[in-house]
């Protein structure tokens, strides 16, 4: 479903440029994604699945990333850098730019949202990210995330996020830094 969700996303079309081998990559990648965010975060999504959100928390309680999971960890970025082969040097930057525009202190970062194409407008994803930013409300803490997608900017404000930063990097998407402060705060 990622995969389906993401194949139009600017960043998916930057990361893997070769348009017949993109769908396949894009296959492996959020099926490690997936892998990864699970074991080091949390995710939510609808019953059948057309919808996902996956979060890791940022100093903000349970689901911080354990020291212990280093050696996975090591594995799963080797099978990242292989999968985006001449990318990675540029993704690498790109990423640790885009990261330092992140807010401080804890929280919880998006780092993944999708919704499968066919049942995209209905409430889905909305219903995906809920369980998280209502932690959130309740506990008194930001959420965060970045995207590259325009629309989504929109989409993400109507959910109480605000750009706090942007960044244009030569040869790639331009991004976009959003936090959410809790209720309490807005």
């Amino acid at each position: 479903m990622l995969a389906r969700a993401f194949a139009g996303d600017p960043t998916s079309a930057w990361l893997f440029p070769g348009a017949s081998t993109r769908a396949g990559r894009l296959l492996r990648w959020y099926r490690l994604t997936a892998r990864v965010l699970t074991a080091t975060g949390e995710g939510w999504g609808t019953d059948d699945l057309s919808s996902a959100a996956f979060w890791l928390s940022m100093g903000a309680g349970p689901g911080a990333p354990a020291s212990g999971r280093v050696g996975k960890l090591l594995r799963w970025n080797l099978e990242a850098a292989a999968l985006m082969g001449r990318r990675l040097p540029a993704a690498a930057w790109t990423t640790a730019r885009v990261h330092r525009l992140h807010p401080q202190g804890p929280g919880w970062y998006l780092a993944v949202l999708g919704t499968d194409p066919a049942r995209q407008r209905q409430g889905l994803a909305s219903a995906a990210l809920a369980p998280v930013l209502e932690r959130c409300d309740r506990l008194g803490i930001q959420a965060y995330l970045d995207t590259a997608t325009g629309s989504d900017v929109h989409f993400y404000e109507g959910r109480g996020f605000r750009v706090v930063g942007e960044l244009s990097p030569a040869r790639a998407p331009h991004f976009w830094v959003m936090r959410r402060a809790p209720r309490a705060e807005r």
